[in-house]
């Protein structure tokens, strides 16, 4: 069974602390999937790979995609209001060209869990429905002493100091049944035939919010499942500044109502995650 690991950013210090937490997250997540895509999107200078670049382990694991701010602006349609980091079009890229049998779609700042757990538990998994996992949550500056590249051992401290589940349930309106949990969007699995069949991201939304939870209804109405999972142990390492959603970097929100109640299945078209363009990337 082959795991593929989804994951974008930009090199923009998001919520603060991005380069450690990011270090950690690549370096565990490249030791937990056969393949990891992290496509860095809209960044002004440069990747964020580059700059974590000296603590990171070479695997040879990581696709990595560049989206530069004059190739976002036309994937964007020139729209100055869309995300800095289009979530929805970077996600659907790399979700297009991962040749995994499980994708997990996940963020930049998350401890991946161990192999063989994950293994496990996909291993009981129903392969036509869509998973979203609660995360737990460490700090920085817990793990920091143990070192970027002694995964096992931050790994092994989280778990035993953070071992409770977070059963965090949550509705973002009334009429909402697809959340399901906070943070849905952290760490997302399905079978790529699941991700297939629906498309990826809707790539309409390409501001923030409500995505996340958009893409759990597009598996109900396109039939499949939809289940939260508490007892897959990975980590939200914490960032100091509350940077999500919008209002300062980001000017304008999706629309709450044709993202999750009016929603239906996808509108993608065919080509969705532009495979209808020759994208080059490197491998890491």
């Amino acid at each position: 069974m082959k795991l593929s690991a989804i994951i974008c950013s930009r090199n923009d210090n998001y919520g603060g602390n991005l380069i450690e937490r990011s270090t950690f997250c690549l370096n565990s997540m490249v030791d937990t999937f056969d393949e990891v895509w992290y496509i860095d999107w809209n960044s002004e200078n440069q990747s964020l790979l580059y700059e974590i670049w000296p603590n990171l382990l070479k695997t040879g694991k990581i696709n990595h995609i560049v989206i530069s701010p004059e190739v976002a602006q036309v994937m964007t349609k020139y729209d100055p209001d869309a995300q800095k980091c289009c979530e929805v079009l970077a996600r659907n890229i790399g979700l297009r060209r991962a040749t995994g049998d499980w994708f997990v779609s996940t963020n930049i700042d998350i401890i991946a869990p161990k192999r063989e757990v994950l293994d496990n538990k996909i291993a009981e998994l129903n392969e036509k429905t869509f998973y979203t996992v609660s995360r737990r949550s460490i700090r920085v500056e817990e793990i920091l002493p143990l070192g970027y590249q002694n995964i096992q051992q931050v790994r092994n401290f989280a778990y035993e100091a953070h071992p409770e589940e977070r059963r965090l349930l949550e509705k973002v309106q009334q009429g909402d049944d697809y959340s399901i949990i906070n943070c849905c969007g952290d760490f997302q699995i399905a079978h790529r035939n699941v991700w297939h069949t629906i498309r990826g991201f809707e790539e309409y939304l390409i501001y923030p919010l409500y995505a996340d939870t958009n893409v759990q209804k597009k598996a109900i109405m396109h039939g499949f499942g939809l289940q939260a999972l508490f007892d897959i142990p990975f980590y939200h390492i914490h960032h100091p500044v509350n940077a999500g959603g919008y209002g300062t970097v980001n000017k304008r929100g999706n629309d709450i109502y044709r993202a999750i109640i009016g929603a239906n299945k996808t509108e993608n078209i065919d080509t969705w995650g532009f495979s209808d363009v020759e994208i080059e990337w490197g491998i890491v």
